[in-house]
């Protein structure tokens, strides 16, 4: 049985990323951020319920203890992230684990009838992530990645953005 072992990300929709992000550095001492656009890269693919899709986002990452602290901001595209913000507003959108084998752990999860809201090509050459559409199950979103080699869940290293 494929289990979840530890919760590496806590997902955030937001509509102004700058705003966000200087509001938790401010007043709550949060940061540094690091932000990207994606795609970042010609080789980005993304797709929702099955369906190639051409997005834009931004997104700001900042370690907070353990957990990595990702917001994002939808710039161009139909997404979950849009999705998100249009029926809940801004806030917590998923809880990343990460998996050592995405495909065991999707056909394992599908036997429950967990179905994937949307996937994609990761930061990162060889990284992919799929966000499992749980909301109504459990309340939140439940977010795979895998990373070719060990991960430590740790935020983007200096000059990988």
């Amino acid at each position: 049985m494929e289990k979840l072992r530890r919760a590496v990300q806590i997902g955030i929709v937001v509509r102004d990323i700058h705003r966000s992000t200087e509001l938790l550095s401010s007043i709550f001492g949060l940061g540094p951020f690091q932000f990207i656009e994606w795609p970042n890269r010609p080789d980005s693919k993304y797709w929702l319920r099955g369906s190639e899709k051409k997005i834009k986002i931004r997104q700001a990452f900042a370690q907070a203890g353990s957990l990595e602290l990702e917001l994002i901001q939808l710039l161009e595209g139909t997404s979950a992230y849009g999705e998100f913000l249009e029926s809940h507003g801004e806030g917590i959108h998923h809880v990343l684990f990460e998996t050592p084998d995405m495909d065991a752990a999707l056909d394992e999860f599908a036997q429950h009838g967990v179905t994937v809201l949307q996937t994609g090509t990761g930061i990162r050459p060889g990284t992919k992530w799929a966000l499992l559409d749980t909301q109504d199950l459990v309340g939140f979103l439940i977010e795979l990645r895998h990373r070719p080699g060990p991960s430590d869940g740790a935020s983007i290293p200096s000059g990988e953005v």
